[in-house]
């Protein structure tokens, strides 16, 4: 059963924005809500005109942006181990040579749009032009590959849908997680108790 946007929590919200990224920019403006922290500081008519919002919305959910981006990254990077050597390699040596710096003017989006600038570029994979095969397939694998950044942001951005996707049953958990919080606290407290007999 599908649950009205006027119940969904800010988790559920951020989750949906994901999935119609870039919507906003067709027909009404989308307005962020206002809160301490939040970079998008906006009037307080426009904050109070969505009481749904919590006044950490706007951050809790570049927070949220930033965090499944990573997730896809670490996700996109072991599929590539397997299936593409070499822009596993590129990948992987762009991450050490650009450390994500996340703060109030850089996002991982900020990242992502770096590494998409970038020109293509030929990558040698050892571990693959050593591996015989036919005269053309070695000989190519023998001078490298071809890796476009922009294709490996296009996978990271896909990967990154589908962490949002898995993610969306993390709401309908939290009532069982936050009662097991309070049970496990019942049972350090009784162990507590009984060590001080």
């Amino acid at each position: 059963m599908s649950i009205p946007a006027h119940d969904r929590g800010p988790i559920a919200r951020a989750m949906t924005h994901a999935r119609t990224w870039g919507h906003h920019a067709r027909g009404k403006r989308s307005i962020p809500a206002r809160g301490h922290g939040d970079s998008n500081a906006m009037d307080d008519e426009d904050y109070t005109s969505d009481e749904n919002r919590t006044p950490f919305y706007t951050q809790s959910e570049r927070k949220f942006l930033d965090l499944i981006t990573i997730q896809a990254l670490k996700n996109v990077l072991h599929y590539l181990q397997e299936s593409n050597g070499e822009m596993h390699m590129f990948l992987h040596d762009y991450i050490h040579q650009n450390p994500f710096n996340l703060s109030e003017s850089a996002s991982m989006d900020d990242w992502l749009v770096g590494l998409a600038a970038q020109p293509l570029r030929r990558v040698k994979d050892p571990r693959r032009s050593s591996v015989p095969g036919h005269a053309a397939e070695e000989a190519a694998l023998r001078k490298g590959r071809e890796v476009s950044p922009r294709d490996v942001v296009e996978r990271i951005i896909q990967a990154r849908t589908h962490v949002a996707d898995e993610l969306v049953g993390v709401r309908d958990q939290l009532n069982v997680k936050n009662s097991a919080i309070f049970t496990r606290a019942l049972k350090t407290s009784v162990k507590l108790s009984d060590d001080d007999v």
